[in-house]
């Protein structure tokens, strides 16, 4: 009988679809603080704790099974979070975190072609 790989199909495209939602969400906070959009820096703060949390949450379910799109979602991570260490925004930064997140869409479309 042949599997029926569906169900592990759906479940792979969910975990990558909410790693993408949350890293660029995260980068959003990251412009939003360089552009002073936040009330004060506790604010800012506030805002990119939560996001951390949801891209470090999302991005637990990929380094979980560290198979498939996971080198490219580790690189995607750290430059979202090199972002946070600027106290301005730096030249070339978007550049930088779309050519990391191409890579990981990219990744992410192989490993989910193997369903």
């Amino acid at each position: 009988m042949a599997q029926d790989w569906t169900s592990i199909y759906l479940a792979h495209r969910g975990t990558y679809a909410a790693f993408l939602t949350a890293t660029d969400a995260e980068a959003r906070v990251a412009w939003r603080r360089w552009r002073g959009e936040y009330e004060d820096e506790r604010q800012a703060l506030a805002a990119v704790d939560a996001a951390f949390t949801t891209t470090q949450a999302a991005f637990n379910m990929i380094d979980l099974e560290a198979v498939g799109a996971a080198p490219e979602a580790a690189a995607l991570v750290e430059r979202i979070r090199a972002m946070h260490e600027a106290a301005e925004e730096p030249v070339g930064v978007w550049e930088a975190f779309m050519k990391l997140r191409e890579e990981f869409v990219r990744a992410a479309r192989e490993h989910l072609k193997a369903h």
